[in-house]
């Protein structure tokens, strides 16, 4: 009866420094090193009977979560041709790659401002505009601002300015209250057609500002004048 129980727990034994399957195969792992300076496990399964798949089930077991990794050609490793024996060692596995970031669509960009709409100007010269030495308006002259005003339906302005000129001609006193007449009777003129801006103003300059010279007559013809500047 002793001789009996102790030949089982010789076996037990056997079990836990190695494994053993069902059927009763062992096996054994011990840590060897490659000549490249490796470290690896060589397992060994014993048995007449035994197949490398029994000695892969032993890595996989010495492994446990990692891969096993088979260096049966890897030099150094001295390994006979012989399925009962597996030199390997243990890998972690590999992690997939992480996915690419998705590119996200960029937002359209801010649409740039418009520019602000430029001030428009007309000028009146004296000679088809207004009556000689007066602040009369000649027929041409409505036609002119008329078509001004047509032209600005739907538009209201900030500012209507009315500037009046003359030439060097004459005492500067009357020449700026001539001035002031034109710019006064252009400006009244374009209110009555309707017009629409924030802002009217007229106001009579004489000889100041010339845009030509006064030593000729062309040249003071271009002087005299009425400009009207319309600012959006």
């Amino acid at each position: 009866m002793l001789t009996k129980t102790l030949a089982v727990s010789l076996i037990a034994a056997a079990a836990l420094a190695g494994c053993s399957s069902t059927t009763g195969p062992a096996f054994n792992i011990s840590t060897i090193q490659t000549s490249d300076g490796q470290k690896a496990y060589r397992a060994e399964c014993y048995g007449l009977f035994e197949k490398g798949s029994a000695c892969m089930v032993a890595a996989q077991k010495m492994c446990g979560n990692q891969n096993v990794n088979l260096l049966q050609t890897l030099a150094g490793t001295q390994t006979a041709n012989d399925p009962r024996s597996v030199i390997f060692n243990c890998a972690t596995p590999a992690q997939p790659a992480p996915a690419a970031p998705v590119a996200q669509p960029q937002p359209a960009p801010a649409p740039a401002p418009a520019p602000a709409p430029a001030p428009r100007k007309i000028t009146l010269g004296e000679k088809t505009n207004f009556a000689f030495d007066s602040a009369a308006l000649m027929p041409n002259a409505k036609r002119i601002l008329d078509k001004l005003v047509a032209e600005s339906q739907g538009v209201k302005f900030a500012s209507v300015t009315v500037e009046g000129f003359t030439d060097s001609t004459g005492p500067d006193a009357y020449n700026v209250g001539l001035s002031q007449r034109r710019a006064q009777a252009v400006r009244d003129y374009l209110k009555s057609r309707g017009l629409n801006a924030d802002n009217f103003s007229a106001k009579g300059f004489g000889k100041a500002n010339p845009i030509a010279s006064n030593a000729t007559s062309a040249g003071r013809a271009e002087n005299r004048r009425v400009e009207v500047t319309l600012t959006p």
